[in-house]
């Protein structure tokens, strides 16, 4: 097998493995963003440059699109446990738990 019939193997490969494959969340994005963040999680979560770059969206959004995509997913309880002590929810402004620059919001 020459490369070339070789990389189109490997096309055709990769694009059955993905039709077949059985998805874990409902949408595409949901997917890649849960996946993305899960596989960063051990290492302390994603930096700023690698989620601007996957995404183009800053750490905050990031955090608050993830928080928005995962009550709609199939996320074990241990999974959303693990992204949420590395990911932390944002606090909604009026929340008395969030702290201002000196003084309870």
């Amino acid at each position: 097998m020459n490369s070339r019939e070789y990389r189109q193997w490997r096309q055709r490969r990769r694009a059955w493995i993905e039709a077949n494959r059985k998805r874990n969340h409902p949408d595409t994005e949901a997917e890649l963003l849960i996946e993305f963040a899960s596989k960063w999680a051990p290492f302390g979560g994603a930096t700023e440059e690698e989620i601007l770059v996957h995404f183009g969206m800053t750490m905050r959004r990031f955090i608050e699109r993830l928080w928005q995509v995962i009550p709609e997913s199939n996320c074990a309880q241990d999974e959303i446990r693990i992204l949420a002590s590395v990911y932390p929810h944002p606090r909604r402004v009026g929340d008395p738990h969030v702290i201002g620059c000196d003084r309870i919001v």
